[in-house]
């Protein structure tokens, strides 16, 4: 009868280096593996080492001022204009299990390294898509662990009321939480886009991206003008979406991109300069190490994330909901 060709051992030290090798090639193919997520990752990925929870100063109004004549008495009152985002750390896991009769079937040493890469490719593979689909979703998905994606910080109090700890109600506070929300719905043209531009146009700061479907980038592509398809030179986010491999369309400052999460029917108008990806620095995506299995011939492995998202600056943002081509 033939003998595996290498021992338990053997076999474990395999994937024990392969992992550790390859981990972090995995972990950048996870960030750069959709056009939202790989701009976040080039941009501002802040890996943060602890805290009970993450914290994101906004300012909401601006202090006591103004033009005065001779003679007049100033107010010298203290005026409160800060107050902060606060959010939990939301933890993520990819499971993997290796049955002993598989690894008995891959003792081969390229069988093992083969075995090994294909295990790996599926964590990628899983990580990134869970990962990508939650960046557009809500805090309380999943009961409650999911990300607050952008569905949570791009509102106007329509469908998320509170956010951060911040209630979206009248108040200074509430008022500067809240995004431009378009439920208009109908052909998405570029006269509807240019009217959500400029609402969330606050002197030089401007959207940089918007993020869409494939059916509505498609619309969109046959209605701007051909000089406007591609972007020529420029730099900026144009060059970060080359370099991670995602084409793009221009329109005014804003890239125009596809992403396979999106909700149908939806876009989103980003500044990216007040978008944060917050990582936890002990949890980028780590392996917690092989462990047998008490009631199975098994081994299983996880491969930990722990981070959220922060727009720190709502009302330069916008969301658009039920549009078609």
């Amino acid at each position: 009868m033939a003998l595996p060709t290498l021992s338990a051992d053997q076999i474990e030290d395999i994937y024990t280096t392969t992992f550790n090798q390859k981990l972090p090639e995995v972990i950048d193919g996870v960030y750069n593996s959709n056009p939202t997520l790989g701009i976040l990752n080039q941009q501002d990925r802040i890996l943060l080492d602890g805290g009970r929870r993450i914290e994101q100063n906004m300012i909401f109004d601006k202090l006591t001022g103004g033009s005065y004549n001779r003679g007049d008495t100033f107010a010298n009152v203290r005026k409160t204009t800060r107050t902060a985002f606060i959010i939990d750390w939301k933890l993520h896991r990819v499971e993997l299990a290796l049955d002993g009769l598989d690894e008995l079937q891959n003792a081969g040493a390229m069988a093992a390294f083969d075995n090994a890469d294909l295990k790996l490719q599926e964590m990628e593979l899983t990580l990134k898509d869970n990962l990508g689909t939650e960046l557009f979703g809500v805090g309380t998905d999943n009961q409650g662990a999911a990300l607050n994606g952008f569905a949570d910080w791009i509102d106007d109090g329509t469908n998320i009321t509170t956010i951060g700890g911040v209630t979206r109600d009248t108040s200074a506070v509430g008022t500067a939480a809240k995004s431009t929300y378009d439920a208009v719905g109908g052909s998405l043209t570029i006269p509807a886009l240019q009217t959500d531009y400029g609402l969330v146009t606050i002197e030089n700061e401007k959207p940089n991206l918007i993020v869409t479907t494939q059916t509505l980038w498609n619309a969109l592509f046959n209605r701007v003008q051909p000089q406007q398809r591609y972007p020529t030179g420029g730099g900026g986010i144009f060059d970060d979406l080359a370099r991670i491999g995602f084409e793009s369309l221009k329109f005014q400052r804003a890239a125009i991109i596809v992403d396979s999460h999106v909700q149908s029917g939806r876009f989103y108008m980003l500044n990216t300069n007040f978008i944060k990806l917050i990582v936890h620095a002990a949890r980028p995506g780590v392996l917690r190490g092989w462990m047998p299995t008490s009631n199975k011939d098994e081994r299983v492995n996880q491969l930990f994330w722990a981070g959220n998202l922060i727009v720190g600056g709502p009302r330069f943002t916008a969301q658009g909901r039920g549009f078609t081509a």
